[in-house]
């Protein structure tokens, strides 16, 4: 009677396990070592585009290593590390998007970026907020300014009422938003990850329309592998790619979401995090798509956090007062919108990076 019980129990722990979802088997540790192979010199890192290491890429490698649970100490080239180069070359941050990762990196460390270099870029980046809210410069875009309000969540500072209402207005019908903010440009995942994203951190409930919204239009346009493209319809193809399916998966870690769930499971169980984790080569770096077998830099950097549950800001900290004095005069902000390629060639290059990268090869 007793081996029947067993033999009984057995099998239905086993009904139960095959009904669960696939969950992510992911190496975080070998991630970690390919990151570390790409380390240049001076400590820093390159985007994937150009080898040259670059505030923004270094301090994305940064944000990786910490939520992959690693010390960028330890990344050390004869000296310099991730945060050497940073704290060397923090001066040459001046657009939003490069100031607002700058300022979530060093706190990920545990350094207080106010005193991290003596530029204060907490300090900088709040110069570019203009009277409505909206916050950068000429360069930067609705993207970057998503960035920015991640930052001053990270900072623990204020983040104007106008900052939020810029991005609830961008959204559009379908609940995606457009990298540049308006409507006539086609939404994309990438950019609706880091709008949820700063609208949870700055306070908005996961339950609101907005976000609602956009785990609708995420729905919407879900592969049957359980991951993302970009866009969808897209005249380059919709089939998953690792960096849209990473930010997207922070996005929903954000809204109190679980990716491995069996609501965002598709055809056999797959999820989120079981189509991220088969696009991780034996390397541990990530590959862009199934199809493209190249180890890819920007895709393993955006992979780390997705894969590590880690929404953005990776962590807070009260930062104090400015240690240097803001402009008095505000910057203009709103300058002419960036064509796209260009801002895929940007120290962010989010998922459409990916794409270009591989067409260069």
């Amino acid at each position: 009677m007793r081996n029947r019980t067993i033999i009984v129990t057995l099998t239905l722990a086993a009904l139960l396990f095959s009904a669960l979802p696939t969950l992510a088997a992911t190496d975080l540790t070998a991630a970690l070592s390919y990151l570390k192979s790409q380390q240049n010199a001076d400590g820093g890192f390159g985007s994937g585009f150009s080898p040259d290491s670059s505030v923004g890429s270094t301090a994305d490698v940064v944000l990786a290593i910490v939520a992959a649970g690693g010390d960028p100490a330890t990344f050390d080239q004869g000296g310099n590390t991730p945060l050497t180069y940073l704290a060397a070359n923090a001066s040459k941050a001046a657009t939003a998007g490069d100031l607002a990762k700058l300022i979530m990196a060093t706190i990920a460390a545990g350094e207080n970026p106010r005193r991290f270099d003596g530029t204060d870029p907490v300090a900088r980046l709040e110069a570019l907020i203009d009277r409505s809210g909206k916050i950068g410069g000429e360069t930067d875009t609705f993207f970057t300014h998503c960035l920015a309000v991640l930052a001053l969540k990270s900072a623990m500072r204020p983040i104007p009422k106008g900052a939020v209402d810029y991005i609830k207005a961008a959204q559009q019908e379908n609940g995606g938003w457009a990298w540049d903010g308006s409507t006539a440009t086609a939404p994309d995942t990438n950019t609706t990850a880091f709008a949820v994203q700063a609208l949870i951190a700055a306070g908005e409930p996961a339950t609101s329309q907005a976000v609602t919204k956009a785990l609708d239009y995420y729905r919407s346009i879900q592969n049957d592998d359980g991951g993302w493209p970009y866009q969808n319809p897209s005249a380059y193809g919709t089939d998953t790619d690792a960096n849209s399916t990473a930010v997207t998966i922070q996005a929903l870690i954000a809204a109190g979401q679980d990716p491995a769930a069996q609501s965002w499971a598709k055809t056999g169980g797959n999820t989120p995090f079981s189509a991220l984790a088969a696009l991780q080569n034996q390397s541990g770096a990530f590959r862009w798509q199934a199809a493209i077998a190249d180890d890819n830099l920007l895709a393993t950097v955006q992979a780390l956090p997705a894969m590590a549950r880690k929404a953005f800001p990776l962590a807070t900290m009260e930062v104090g007062e400015a240690t240097i004095a803001a402009p008095t005069t505000m910057p203009q902000t709103g300058g002419p919108a960036l064509n796209p390629v260009l801002l895929l060639l940007s120290g962010l290059a989010l998922a459409g990076g990916g794409y270009a990268l591989q067409r260069k090869r």
